[in-house]
C-alpha cells in the first residue's frame, strides 16, 4: 500500500516543478576587490604568517620523524647484523681475542664502530675470561664498556 503512495508523490512533485533555469556568473574585473578584502577567505598578513608557520612546521616534524624512524630501523637492523655475526662465529671471535687479533674480531669491532687498534685488541684479551661465557646480548653490551673504560 506505501509503495503506490509514494510512486503517486513522486509522479505528482514531478509534474508541478519548476523547471530549474541555469544560471551564468561572468569573471568580474578586479575593480571588486576591495569590496572583498574583509571576507573571511582572504587572509591578511598575519594568517598567512601563521599558516606559512605552521606548514613549515609540519614539514619540519615530518622530516625529523622520517630521520628518527630511519635511524631506528637502521639501529635494529644493525643490532640484528651484529647478533647474527656473533651467533654464526662466536667460536672464531672467542679465538681471535684470545690471539689478539684477526679477521672475526676486526669484523665484528668494525660492525659495532669500535676502532681497530693494538689497544683495544690487547683490552678485549685481557678481559677474555670476562667475556667467554657471556650471552650475545651481554657479549654486544660488554665490549663497548671495556674499551670505552680503558
Amino acid at each position: 500500500m506505501k509503495k503506490p503512495l509514494l510512486l503517486c508523490t513522486i509522479l505528482l512533485s514531478s509534474i508541478f516543478a519548476d523547471t530549474a533555469k541555469e544560471k551564468v556568473f561572468h569573471a568580474q574585473d578586479n575593480h571588486h576587490e576591495d569590496n572583498y578584502r574583509h571576507s573571511s577567505h582572504v587572509k591578511d598578513t598575519e594568517e598567512q604568517i601563521i599558516s606559512s608557520t605552521a606548514e613549515v612546521s609540519a614539514e619540519i616534524t615530518v622530516a625529523i620523524t622520517v630521520q628518527a624512524i630511519t635511524e631506528i630501523t637502521s639501529r635494529t637492523h644493525s643490532n640484528q647484523a651484529r647478533m647474527s655475526f656473533l651467533d654464526n662465529n662466536r667460536i672464531q671471535i672467542t679465538e681471535d681475542i684470545a690471539k689478539g687479533e684477526g679477521e672475526h674480531i676486526n669484523t665484528l669491532l668494525r660492525m659495532m664502530s669500535i676502532k681497530n687498534d693494538k689497544k683495544n685488541l690487547k683490552t678485549l684479551q685481557k678481559n677474555l675470561n670476562n667475556l667467554i661465557y657471556l650471552s650475545h646480548n651481554d657479549f654486544l653490551k660488554c665490549i663497548p664498556k671495556l674499551i670505552k673504560t680503558l
